[in-house]
């Protein structure tokens, strides 16, 4: 009996179902594995089959590129591109958080929302918009312009130029520039400006004194992340630069696969020295990121220091209304070319007929239909994974969680360009043959978003209560039921505001969708680029209102559940 009774228990033992926990942390590494190769593999492939020849190293596909006619040029451009949206974005980001967060010119019912409004426009539609508005003849702000004013010439607002391009790029940034700069001023102790008042300096000198120099850090941070996004930019150069003649490093490697035949080894070599400038001004970022603590000074304050700006409050605040004005501008602009059977027509030929197109077209009306649904699968998708592996990092491997977050923010620092690239190069041929497929588009929107969703899974499970996960453990509650009946409850809202993040960013992505996007997988990205090129202006209005409206209704009914929910809690 005994030796019956052992028999059982090993065969128990033997097929016994592993554990939850062993399951879930399999789920984790697997994931884990899975994001790092979608990553590593393409990059890694793209540069041995372009660098290695013969089985030796060759640079001379980054030879070749840099010694075609006009590359010199193209560096100018991409500087003086870069540099002038970063000075611009961050004085208008800079101003808008002081004004904001230090002054009584503050405007209490668009305080939380006018810095950021930028971000709820896509930047094609800004773009798009500023120039159906200001085009040099026969944009509809200029010709009623010239018609009030009694001008005869051109013009006379011209957006075709650098100036333009840099302005209209500058209003996108600007946010990113204001986030960082006005959270740094929040934290920033503000007894040092009363400190300054009290022995007699002046607002300006408190300002250029005190203020600036101990939010310096945060400042020289969110100017390195402008210029990494502005060196990178697509869209913007694409749209506004074209018409001005302006090509950038962005817009020369989409040039290169445009072509016939594609010199996709010139691409991928001009792509490599695109991602050595944002990594060298993402190195410098890193450094000077390190020292933004240093605004929280001299510890904890009960009240905020007001600065009194007197008769200049009005200026200010006129001057936030221009800022909402040109913010808006682009949408009045849209909604007027949508609405023109071409760019110049007057009020007397408006119709509707460019929207009877796009929706009635089976190519726009696909691509609006496919970006929709692989937005939301690629939403629905990297908030699953970066939920799980957050959770895991987080809760479960605290000593070696940290390699799972490095590797979900690694794509955060390659741009969409060269990503889109890699993954032409890596996927289009054998064994796969997924070019051209809404499968490659589905991967490049998971891989380039999977930051955002992660940001968004620790943010959420960070505000969950580990106390009332271990309450359920002691009461005998698996890691499975913890996870449904406790942890879930608390971050569902956290994680409806990371999926509306990614899903607002991959419709309205542009710069991987015009590489990637085909046939058969046509979205509006490609589509619109398709479009422009081919001057069809006022369908790519329509289609792009379209999509802006739409993402914008998702934004604002998720914000509403979010809030509700909130609400609901107190």
């Amino acid at each position: 009996m005994s030796a019956l009774a052992l028999t059982r228990s090993c065969r128990k033992r033997m097929f016994k179902m592993p554990d939850f926990r062993q399951v879930f942390l399999g789920l984790v590494m697997a994931l884990a594995l899975l994001i790092v190769g979608l990553i590593l593999y393409p990059i890694l492939l793209t540069l041995v089959s372009t660098f290695v020849r013969d089985g030796a190293l060759t640079g001379a596909p980054f030879e070749e590129a840099v010694a075609a006619r006009g590359f010199s040029t193209i560096l100018y451009n991409t500087l003086i591109y870069t540099t002038g949206s970063l000075c611009l974005s961050c004085a208008i980001g800079i101003f808008l958080a002081w004004a904001n967060e230090r002054t009584d010119a503050r405007m209490d019912s668009l305080a939380g929302i006018l810095p950021i409004l930028p971000l709820m426009v896509p930047p094609i539609g800004s773009a798009l918009g500023y120039v159906m508005l200001f085009a040099n003849n026969s944009g509809i702000g200029n010709i009623t312009l010239r018609y009030v004013f009694g001008i005869e010439t051109g013009g006379p607002v011209s957006i075709l130029n650098f100036y333009g391009l840099i302005a209209v790029s500058s209003l996108s940034l600007a946010p990113v520039v204001y986030l960082i700069v006005s959270a740094a001023l929040r934290n920033m102790d503000p007894a040092l400006d009363e400190a300054a008042r009290v022995f007699g300096a002046s607002p300006r000198k408190t300002l250029w004194k005190v203020t600036l120099p101990v939010v310096g850090p945060a400042i020289a941070s969110a100017a390195l992340l402008v210029g990494i996004h502005a060196v990178s930019s697509f869209t913007f150069p694409f749209i506004i630069g074209t018409g001005a003649g302006i090509t950038t490093l962005s817009v020369h490697i989409y040039r290169l696969f445009a072509i016939f035949p594609p010199d996709p080894d010139s691409a991928v070599a001009v792509s490599l020295a695109l991602l050595l400038l944002v990594y060298l001004g993402l190195f410098f970022q890193l450094r000077v990121a390190r020292a933004v603590g240093r605004a929280v000074v001299g510890g904890k304050s009960s009240s905020t220091a007001t600065v009194k700006l007197g008769p200049w409050r009005y200026v200010v605040r006129a001057l936030f209304i221009v800022y909402l004005g040109a913010v808006i501008l682009p949408v009045v602009g849209l909604a007027i070319g949508s609405l023109q059977p071409y760019l110049g027509a007057g009020p007397s030929q408006f119709s509707l007929d460019n929207f009877r197109t796009v929706l009635g077209n089976f190519e726009t009306r696909d691509a609006l239909i496919n970006s929709f649904s692989l937005g939301a699968l690629a939403a629905t998708i990297n908030m699953a994974v970066a939920g799980i592996l957050m959770f895991a990092s987080m809760r479960m491997l605290k000593k070696s969680g940290h390699l799972i977050e490095y590797s979900l923010m690694v794509p955060a620092v390659i741009p969409h360009i060269v990503l889109a690239v890699a993954l032409i190069i890596a996927f289009s041929g054998p064994p796969f043959y997924l070019y051209g497929t809404k499968l490659l588009v589905l991967i490049a929107y998971c891989v380039m978003f999977i930051p955002e969703a992660s940001r968004a899974a620790s943010s959420a499970i960070s505000q969950a209560s580990e106390e009332l996960s271990e309450a359920a453990h002691v009461a005998g509650a698996g890691l499975f039921r913890t996870l449904r009946k406790v942890v879930l409850p608390q971050v569902v809202n956290g994680l409806l505001a990371g999926w509306v993040i990614v899903f607002f960013l991959a419709v309205n992505e542009v710069t991987a969708s015009s590489f990637l996007g085909g046939l058969n997988s046509a979205v509006v990205g490609h589509v619109a680029i398709d479009y422009f090129a081919n001057g069809r202006l006022s369908e790519v209005a329509a289609m792009t209102l379209i999509v802006t409206v739409v993402t914008a209704t998702v934004v604002l009914a998720a914000s509403g559940i979010i809030g509700r929910a909130y609400a609901s809690r107190r």
